[in-house]
């Protein structure tokens, strides 16, 4: 005879439950498909972010000449951190494949096997609904709207997990390679990758062997790279790592933008790894595994500048941090596993959605279809030189030699802000500047020439070195013309680009044609047809 519920109605409301929790499994596992191949087939229909392809430059540099430059010939810089990334980069362009697929398929091979990793830290068999799911999980954060801009964000967050995985076997060997796989591929890698070799010194036996290992398949190999690379720049630091650290700082330690880009992703995985781990922080794993894949990576990246924050790409450690704390712990929650579940989808939607919609909404505008245009047009143009406030699809798609004002490749700019002198000095044929909604004219009120690094500061310095007896002034609209037109604005009532042409340049009749070609406007006909109130 059949055992009754002792409750219908709580057997009914429980059957309802599980049929929803099992619908909200399959829409995620649906949606990691839709990922999985909206991934591969990005470049066919999108172009990447800006900072991408100033990574492509740099690639494009070391696979025709042999050396690690932004300048095409020219002198060496380190504006490229992602060393390894770049090299991967390098040899596919070497071999003629275009560095967005590449990309592409690259995306799609990290996602799907972090998952496959994932699963099998947690102990379950690899099915195609747990695998997609787990991709669903990961294409609901908004840092694969990074992945899909060019970044190396989905190989960087495998590496995370593989070498999470390998921490976890014990690999006294692959840990320590894994984790100058992680340091080369990005340099802020150091702050995961040293924690956990020292928790696994503490943790696992044999410590004389791990530290013997360490050193020589960690620190000296690490200690090497980081010389040569001191003598192939001469700089001590990249580049970048002087621009983003160069800020004003709460208390001397925390930068309040930083705080507020990322406050949402921390309060994210605090509430899932409250559930996880409210009685296992006990397991010295756990520990291990939580500061340094989430808490002190999260103290180093509020401490520091996150300039170009696509898809808010430097916290990426976060989910997969806590994916792999969520996997560890796996058998032991499984029983409340539809528990978290609900919490997840609850905390995402609080935590992550506004973000989620931000980031797709700019991946959409930040289209620089427009840019790349002009771009390849003045590459049909020999000798000129720019300097640039976005230093990616012009100084790559033009080849022409860029100074980046923002200093983040030119190594004079990322000790010091640029000096309206520096414009004169450089004489460059052509200067593109993006104010962010402040002018391109002078005013009275600015206080010219400014030193303190901010976006506002270096518009001003620009201007005030563009003087209008020496260049004229074009504008055009900022963003993705498709979807300023989806948006009803019209050109000039969003953000403007400005571009400046030197009169004396021999060049300037062709860049002036090639401005008009593409909707440019003088300033006298930019100021008629723009709302008097956006320009009193």
């Amino acid at each position: 005879m059949a055992k009754s519920h002792p409750n219908p109605r709580l057997e009914a409301k429980f059957s309802r439950w599980s049929y929803l929790d099992s619908f909200v499994v399959w829409v995620v596992g649906g949606f990691g498909v839709f990922a999985t191949l909206s991934l591969l087939l990005v470049p066919k229909f999108f172009l990447p972010a800006e900072d991408a392809v100033i990574l492509f430059q740099y690639s494009r540099n070391l696979a025709n000449s042999g050396a690690i430059t932004f300048i095409p010939n020219g002198v060496r810089a380190e504006g490229a951190t992602d060393f390894a990334w770049m090299v991967l980069l390098s040899v596919g362009m070497r071999l003629g494949l275009n560095a967005f697929w590449l990309i592409a398929f690259l995306n799609v091979a990290a996602i799907l096997f972090l998952s496959f990793l994932l699963i099998r830290i947690a102990g379950s068999r690899v099915r195609p609904l747990s695998l997609f799911f787990v991709v669903g999980s990961f294409a609901l954060m908004p840092q694969i709207f990074a992945a899909a801009s060019g970044f190396s964000t989905l190989p960087y967050a495998f590496l995370l997990v593989f070498l999470a995985s390998r921490f976890l076997c014990r690999d006294d060997i692959g840990t320590p390679l894994l984790g100058l796989t992680l340091c080369l591929f990005r340099p802020d890698g150091v702050v995961i990758a040293v924690p956990l070799l020292l928790s696994a010194l503490v943790i696992y036996p044999q410590r004389f062997r791990r530290v013997a290992l360490d050193t020589v398949l960690y620190i000296i190999p690490g200690i090497i790279y980081f010389i040569w690379r001191w003598r192939y720049f001469g700089q001590f630091l990249p580049l970048p790592f002087l621009v983003k650290s160069d800020t004003p700082r709460y208390a001397h330690l925390l930068v309040l933008g930083s705080v507020k880009d990322g406050r949402f992703f921390l309060l994210f995985a605090l509430i899932l790894l409250g559930f996880v781990l409210q009685q296992r922080l006990g397991d010295s794993r756990n520990r291990a595994v939580l500061l340094s894949l989430v808490l002190l990576p999260n103290l180093f990246y509020f401490s520091m500048r996150l300039d170009q924050d696509v898809g808010h790409r430097f916290f990426i450690y976060l989910p997969v941090g806590t994916a792999v704390l969520l996997a560890m712990n796996w058998q032991a929650i499984r029983p409340r596993s539809f528990y978290l579940l609900r919490v997840g989808v609850i905390a995402a939607f609080l935590c992550l959605s506004r973000a989620w919609f931000f980031d797709f909404n700019a991946f959409r505008f930040y289209q620089f279809d427009n840019r790349k245009a002009i771009s390849e047009e003045l590459a049909r143009l020999h000798g000129g030189t720019m300097i640039v406030t976005e230093a990616g699809f012009l100084p790559f798609y033009s080849q022409w030699p860029t100074y980046d004002a923002w200093g983040l490749n030119t190594a004079a700019f990322s000790k010091r802000l640029i000096q309206p002198a520096d414009v004169s000095g450089l004489h460059p044929d052509l200067v593109f500047l993006h104010t962010d909604g402040d002018r391109c004219t002078p005013q009275l009120e600015w206080q010219t020439p400014y030193a303190v690094r901010t976006w506002e500061h270096l518009s001003r310095n620009l201007v005030a070195g563009v003087p209008s007896s020496q260049f004229d002034l074009w504008y055009l609209p900022f963003g993705n013309a498709h979807n300023r037109t989806q948006r009803k604005l019209q050109p000039w009532q969003s953000e403007q680009e400005c571009w400046f042409v030197r009169r004396d340049s021999p060049l300037r009749f062709q860049i002036e044609t090639i401005l008009m070609g593409h909707g440019a406007l003088t300033a006298e006909q930019h100021h008629a047809l723009a709302d008097p109130a956006q320009h009193r």
